[in-house]
């Protein structure tokens, strides 16, 4: 799982609850850095696929995103933006569930979320039960 936010606390806070729910965790704080980050996670997972064949199969389903966590609001590059460059991306990372986290209210940016290709999002603060429930959502449907 891939949690970006440009708040600090809020980034921890996050990432706590989802490591809570039994999910490992990788992080960026701004959306230029989320981009490398998942491109990078990718082609180094590719390389290990290739040369590899089978047998670290299980080390490459351990290593793989399945889920962005996104602000919507980030320095360089919005959440909105991310979500548009994940889904420019090949598959499998064009696929992966993307939900954006927002301090706004759900209506303001809910045409904005389908617009960019959101799979979904969650209100801020967090609430480790909406979060779960997303996440299961997700996460089980790939």
């Amino acid at each position: 799982m891939c949690g970006i936010d440009d708040n600090y606390i809020s980034l921890e806070n996050t990432l706590q609850q989802v490591s809570k729910l039994g999910y490992s965790t990788i992080s960026a704080t701004n959306g230029l850095e989320a981009i490398k980050l998942i491109d990078s996670k990718f082609k180094s997972l590719s390389d290990t696929y290739s040369s590899s064949f089978y047998s670290d199969i299980d080390q490459l389903k351990s290593c793989r995103i399945s889920l962005i966590l996104t602000e919507c609001n980030l320095p360089m590059i919005s959440g909105f933006d991310v979500s548009q460059a994940v889904r420019a991306m090949k598959s499998p990372i064009s696929d992966i569930p993307i939900v954006a986290l927002t301090a706004l209210p759900i209506g303001e940016i809910r045409n904005k979320c389908i617009e960019s290709k959101i799979s979904d999002y969650l209100a801020k603060p967090l609430k480790i039960e909406e979060l779960e429930k997303v996440l299961t959502k997700w996460i089980s449907e790939n």
